[in-house]
Parts: structure tokens; sequence; C-alpha cells
């Protein structure tokens, strides 16, 4: 999985600069430009139903058909590519609504955090039903306690990754999108620990289906008239006198991580974790920087806080981890305002790992990756925002002869960018003015 995840990923990057067949130096805004960069992107918020159809496992040798399930979700996304993709983010409510089943307590299927990517062969449209495609990733999980166990911490926790297939029309009204849509998953089939020593066949649904609406927001369509564009013009040039289009800057998001491969350390000692990644949803990530406008670079310092709790039978697991990351990264293009970047994340790791009391505690250095890219219009703005993905592969901690995985792909999907100075300036010219 970890390998099909980092190939689409690449694949999905490298799509992306191999569309860009021009390269826009933002020095002279006209018209033409600003009207073409501000109708690439637009951002969209809403809400989705998405309906998991039923899971089977064993309970007392009869395989037991339960209950299909309703998720309630938010939806975070942008437009991009003049209505030809659409890259979101999909945050669970922390509702499952659905009837419980005799014989089992607690039960529980759902999915996390969705991100994800629809390709529409023609554009979206104001007034226009348009088909799409496409593929996404995120964590399910199923759990049960069978009735009259009595275990400390109730049942297993099975998880793992999954990347639905999706099909689905999108209608496009003057400022919504319904949407409506099926998924497919494969390897529906697995093993679930219904006791310490016990695993019972059982499954989930490959297929499933959602409905949304989105309202979708052009934030910097003002630009593009002549009152506005004469200004962009005049900020480009008391930035360039007052040396202020590089500058530092301050950033905050929400962000994800999501384990990329599995622990050897739960394999042998706790095999009914072995298919529950340590995934976390919502991590706070802070960072600061500067940003070198020769050279169209930036050199970043990025904090992120991670907390896991594993529990089932009698074993509860308590994993935490605070980064920070000191990065470097270039901007590749400015295509229409989209502007990728890649570079080095290089990290400072407090890691802990608790097990029924007993706590290991390590420090330890990583080198991984981050890349992502930034919506640009101009660059006169005192705000942007930014996308960023970062991975460090292989790190772990030791606990005996084997290891506890940290490897996360951490999924930063709207961070808020501030520029120190920039507003400053302006007000300094208007006084003056």
């Amino acid at each position: 999985m970890t390998t099909k995840i980092i190939n689409l990923l690449f694949f999905i990057f490298t799509f992306f600069i191999g569309m860009a067949q021009e390269v826009v130096v933002d020095s002279v805004y006209t018209y033409e430009k600003i009207k073409k960069s501000t109708s690439f992107a637009s951002l969209t918020l809403g809400g989705d139903l998405l309906t998991l159809g039923h899971s089977a496992t064993l309970i007392n040798g009869l395989k037991t058909q339960l209950p299909a399930q309703t998720m309630p979700r938010i939806n975070v996304g942008g437009t991009h590519f003049w209505g030809h993709t659409d890259f979101y983010v999909t945050f669970p409510l922390g509702l499952s609504l659905g009837l419980g089943k005799a014989g089992v307590n607690g039960f529980n299927y759902t999915e996390g955090v969705e991100t994800g990517a629809k390709f529409y062969p023609w554009a979206i449209k104001k007034g226009r039903l348009t088909p799409y495609v496409g593929i996404s990733f995120q964590p399910m999980s199923f759990k049960y306690t069978l009735k009259g166990d009595e275990y400390k911490y109730e049942g297993s926790n099975y998880s793992k990754f999954i990347t639905p297939i999706h099909a689905g029309l999108t209608y496009t009204s003057r400022n919504y999108m319904y949407n409506i849509g099926a998924r497919w998953v494969k390897n529906a089939n697995f093993d679930y620990y219904q006791s310490p020593d016990i695993k019972v066949a059982s499954s989930y649904s490959p297929l499933n289906f959602n409905i949304s609406i989105f309202r979708f927001m052009d934030t910097d369509k003002s630009l593009a008239s002549s009152r506005a564009l004469d200004q962009l013009n005049k900020k480009y040039y008391v930035l360039e006198k007052e040396n202020g289009i590089s500058g530092w800057y301050w950033a905050i998001g929400p962000s994800t991580a999501l384990q990329m491969s599995k622990s050897s350390y739960f394999k042998n000692a706790h095999p009914y974790f072995y298919e529950d990644m340590n995934n976390s949803f919502l991590v706070p990530e802070i960072a600061a920087g500067k940003y070198f406008y020769k050279g169209d670079f930036n050199v970043n310092v990025a904090a992120r806080y991670m907390f896991w709790s594993k529990s089932a039978f009698d074993t509860k697991i308590n994993m935490s981890r605070f980064s920070t990351a000191l990065e470097g990264y270039k901007f590749l293009l400015d295509y229409h305002g989209f502007v990728p970047f890649i570079g080095p994340s290089i990290m400072l790791d407090h890691l802990v790992v608790n097990v029924n009391g007993t706590k290991i505690t390590n420090v330890k250095p990583a080198i991984g990756i981050v890349f992502g890219w930034d919506i640009r219009v101009t660059q006169t703005g005192t705000s942007l925002l930014r996308t960023n993905l970062r991975y460090v592969p292989g790190h772990h901690v030791k606990v005996k002869d084997d290891k506890i995985m940290f490897d996360h792909l951490e999924f930063n999907f709207i961070q808020y960018v501030k520029f120190f100075g920039r507003a400053k300036i302006y007000k300094k010219y208007r006084k003056e003015n």
C-alpha cells in the first residue's frame, strides 16, 4: 500500500508539472494574465453524506451481516485547471448513523479523513451536468466487541488504507456544485481479531455511494477589474522599491498524518494492533520562514504535534510525536498562480511510546521531503494559501528487536500564510499620497 500511495502522489505531482506548458514571471500584470490566473482555481466548501454498505463477520461460527452506515462529512477543496480538476479533503463529523446488531456491542464501521482528486474530461460550467472520475486515499476502521466479553478495553480495531475509485456526476449552478457518486474499493475481505488469539473472516462493502453540495468561491475574481489591476502594478512597484517582495512570514493550518508502513512490534507482541495504523487528524501545524524573491525559494521552520492511542482487550498503548522541521524548498514554476515546490525536510522528533504504563522515549533526527504548491496569483499579496505534504521514510522507534513506525505522510491541505511588513509598506505609501 505504501508503494501504491507514493506512486499515486508522484504521478499527480508530475502530472501537474507536465501540464504547465509556459512559465509566467510575475513582473508586469496585464488584464489577460490576471483574468486567466484568477479563473484558474476556486475554493469549495460544503457537506457530504457517505453511505457504507453492509459488512459481515463470524459470530459463534455463523456469518452475520452487520448494518450499513451513513456518515455526514465536511468537505474543503478547490477546483483547479479552469474546472478540470477538484482536489479536496473530506472530514467526518464523528457520527456513524446505523443500527446496532444482536450479539455485538460497540459496532463501528467508518472511514477517516479522505484526500482525493476528481478529474473532469469536460470542464465544469454553470448550467452543465458534468461526469467525473477520481481516486482518493483514506483509512477505514472496523470494530466490535462480543456481548459477554469482559476485557478491560473491549474489542480490537481493524484499520487499513483504502484507495477508492470514484465515478459520478456534478451539476454546477451559479454558486453551487451538486455531486452524486459511487466508489469502489478492492480487497474487501480481512481477518478480524475477535479475541487476542482468535481471528475470524470478515468483510466490508466494496461499493458505496455519496451525495454532496459545495459552495464555490472565486476569491480573486475582483483582481481582474481595471481599478484593481492598476493597484496591483503600483503595489508591485512599491514592494520592489522597498525590497519587500522577499520577506518573512508565519503560517498556520490543520494537517493530517497517515502512517505509511506497519510496525513489526505490533505483529510480534500485539498482533491485534498490527492492522490498526497510527493516523492523526486535525494535527495543528504552525510555521515561520522567509521567502526569497531572487531564486524563488523558501526557508521554513514547521512544528507539529501528533498523538495516538490504541486499546484492545487488556492492552493500552499511547504514542506521541512532537516534530520540528527545518526546510528549504524551491518553487518550480508559476502556472497562472499555481506554483508547485519541492525540497528537503530535516526534522528533530521527540517520540514517546507508553505500553501499559512502561514508557519508551526517543529524541532522534530524520530526513524527509516536503512538496506541494502555493496559490499565488500575484507577488503583491499580504497573504496566500499553501498546500504542503511532508514524508519521512523509515522513521521509527526501536522496542527491543522490533520497530514501531512513525513514517507518516503529513498532508496540510490548506495553510494560511501571512507576510510580515507588506501591509505596513502599503500603509506608508497611502499616507504619503
